[in-house]
């Protein structure tokens, strides 16, 4: 038996929506926040991106906005904020960190529909399955602000049947400027979408998600 915080985000488009939870075993959540840590310093180390900077990935490899206020310069006097290639192989290396988090396991859903409360339902309901035919029980963070959540995905918690549920509590809400795996998540769920979505303006992103998270996948989709 085992017990995850389940850091859950989603992408889509007009077409389908999907969820990724990035499942951390309660009993490593230290350990795997120091790793993640480690990889934010040395991040700033590098660039000068402070760990407190909300990495959204799409504004991320996508080149938009200013991450550092006074970036560091390489020896070609150019910096993270003026190079896209610099923010999409610091994101490799941030899955690169998923992948080494022992005991962490992805879950990703998809469902043929825009509308994103039917999705997380479909989402809810597979996890809920997964983790009691296991003995698990988890908890769900999802990404919004805890002073105006959305009442949606709390009323999808309370159709999961009590008698069976190994999901525990309504969902947790929690913003992720503060919040550095609901950002993993961002991340996770935007590689699982470009691959399967694989538009032409993110194909660099289009082997993110089989070449990094495959491996963590509580159960293989062989995408």
């Amino acid at each position: 038996m085992a017990a995850y915080l389940i850091y859950t985000d989603d992408s889509g488009d007009e077409y389908f929506s999907l969820h990724t939870g990035i499942m951390i075993p309660i009993d490593r959540w230290r350990d795997h926040l120091t790793s993640w840590k480690k990889y934010r310093r040395a991040l700033y180390k590098k660039h000068g991106v402070l760990d407190d900077y909300e990495i959204h990935t799409y504004k991320w490899v996508m080149g938009k906005g200013d991450p550092v206020e006074n970036p560091i310069r390489d020896t070609q006097g150019k910096d993270i904020n003026t190079v896209v290639g610099y923010r999409r192989e610091w994101a490799t290396k941030a899955l690169l960190t998923i992948l080494r988090m022992e005991g962490v396991q992805i879950f990703t859903t998809v469902a043929g529909t825009a509308n994103k409360s039917d999705a997380y339902g479909r989402y809810l309901e597979e996890l809920d399955e997964s983790l009691a035919k296991a003995g698990d029980w988890g908890i769900v963070v999802l990404d919004g602000s805890p002073r105006n959540p959305d009442p949606a995905p709390a009323a999808e918690h309370r159709r999961l049947p009590l008698r069976t549920r190994a999901i525990v509590e309504d969902v947790w809400v929690q913003d992720a400027s503060v919040s550095q795996f609901i950002q993993i998540a961002d991340l996770a769920a935007h590689s699982a979408f470009q691959h399967l979505a694989q538009n032409p303006a993110r194909k660099f992103m289009w082997d993110w998600y089989p070449t990094h998270l495959h491996d963590r996948e509580r159960i293989c989709a062989c995408r």
